[in-house]
């Protein structure tokens, strides 16, 4: 292992290998990770690390799979780091377009970078033969989902559970969960309307489009504030980013301001807020509420929302009576508790739930590997208190919206069946859209639908 000298300076590939075994073998942070090494590399050369980490950790189960095939004994101990040297060029072998011999010359040189130059051979081997034998391998691998898709074996069958009565392609949803995301922006129309802000990217060659129902009459939009990037961009390239016109926002997390729709006046809560897109958007959408409260149990994750709402021209925890803005806190907290509350009722709250985030592995490929079976049940317990906890601070007649980036039902529409049979002073209202798939409660945006993350949204309002 190559992690405890900083002063090492990695080519693209070796910083590959050295991510990719410590988020494996270590379970460190794949965005740490990226952080510590990344930087190390000339700005260039970053693009390609970060292509392979996320290339290999997305495919992780289908080339651990094809390298225990191909490898008579384990490399176990020192030999450890080959693995993932292995693992980094038969992903660039399969998913990269790159003339195949450089590849192997590139992988063989990285076993030489990163001292393991008694591998040379076993590399170079390996390598040349996937290239021999690669029909008859993938064949193999393709036998089973686990393989096929890359995903583990309970979230396989967990997703088949939930969705097969259900009119879903189930294939299509981890087909989804492997692709590339799209990047997607949120303009801020009191700065400028979307269609401005499009032609002032197009004035720098760059290619978007609006989301929309093209099978409705009016091509409704799904997303009133979205454009579609037809190739991600540096935010560095985006017109406006710094001043707030424009944000990096999914547009299935931008559905949110607009289902809860704050009122002028109301007093709001956002429940663990961070990043902050959506405090940001209900900011931007209605700037007459009486106060924001942005609440999260992760101070450095707090530091992003204070970052996001500073870009949009938004101050916290300001106390100028005279600010043009509604009273903003930010308050780190545990939101399954109540000492930070000071006993003044919500009007509304927006509660985006800790989740198995399986809706956003195309984001996120490290969740397919980090995320366990038995880690759900915890989940489903704390989003229980959460929910309990927050529905004591709304008003009567007040409204609650549910969020998960989640397509496990246990932790969406079943979740809010269960909520409804115990607080009987709870109502669902019904989100009236074209996206998604209408379930007991809530609506659910599967993987790739609408060009959109995974995402479960259900609203709730207290009877008076």
């Amino acid at each position: 292992m190559l992690t405890n000298n900083s002063n090492l300076n990695f080519s693209s590939r070796a910083a590959a290998v050295v991510i990719v075994q410590n988020w494996v073998d270590k379970g460190f942070s794949l965005s740490a990770l990226l952080a510590q090494y990344l930087h190390r590399l000339p700005l260039p050369q970053r693009p390609l690390a970060q292509e392979l980490s996320f290339g290999a950790l997305r495919w992780f189960y289908r080339l651990d799979a094809l390298l225990t095939d191909m490898l008579e004994k384990p490399l176990r101990g020192k030999k450890r780091t080959v693995h993932f040297i292995l693992l980094i060029g038969l992903y660039q072998l399969l998913y990269l377009d790159k003339p195949k011999y450089a590849i192997v010359k590139e992988t063989v040189d990285t076993a030489v970078e990163l001292k393991q130059g008694w591998a040379k051979g076993l590399v170079n081997a390996v390598l040349r033969r996937l290239l021999r034998e690669h029909d008859r391998l993938l064949q193999k691998l393709d036998a089973s989902w686990n393989t096929k898709y890359a995903y583990p074996e309970w979230l396989i069958e967990q997703i088949k559970s939930d969705w097969k009565e259900l009119d879903a392609d189930i294939e299509d949803i981890f087909t989804a969960g492997n692709q590339r995301p799209p990047m997607t922006l949120r303009i801020n129309q009191n700065k400028q309307t979307v269609e401005q802000y499009q032609q002032h990217l197009q004035a720098k060659h760059i290619m978007s489009h609006r989301l929309s129902d093209e099978n409705y009459e009016h091509q409704r939009l799904w997303c009133e504030d979205a454009l579609l990037l037809e190739q991600p961009q540096s935010v560095d390239r985006l017109p406006g980013f710094e001043s707030g016109t424009a944000s990096v926002q999914d547009a299935a997390a931008q559905l949110a301001a607009r289902i809860l729709e704050p009122q002028p006046a109301e007093r709001v809560l956002d429940a663990c807020a961070a990043p902050g897109g959506k405090t940001l958007h209900m900011l931007e959408l209605q700037p007459a509420m009486s106060e924001l409260v942005a609440l999260d149990i992760s101070a450095e994750r707090l530091q992003q929302v204070t970052e996001n709402l500073q870009r949009g021209g938004f101050s916290a925890n300001t106390s100028d009576p005279a600010a043009a803005q509604p009273k903003l806190q930010l308050i780190t907290a545990d939101a399954t508790a109540r000492g930070w509350w000071d006993r003044e009722l919500f009007d509304c709250i927006l509660r985006d739930a800790p989740c198995s985030a399986t809706g956003v592995i195309r984001r996120h490929p490290d969740i397919k590997v980090l995320r366990r079976a038995d880690d759900i049940p915890g989940l489903i317990a704390l989003q229980q208190t959460i929910l309990h906890n927050l529905w004591g601070m709304l008003k009567p007649g007040g409204r609650l919206l549910y969020a998960t980036c989640s397509v496990l039902r246990a932790e969406n529409d079943q979740q809010i069946d269960r909520f409804l049979q115990t607080h009987t002073d709870a109502l669902e209202t019904v989100i009236q859209a074209s996206w998604g798939k209408s379930l007991s409660a809530g609506r659910q945006i599967l993987p790739g639908q609408h060009q959109m993350d995974g995402f479960y949204y259900a609203q709730l309002n207290k009877q008076l």
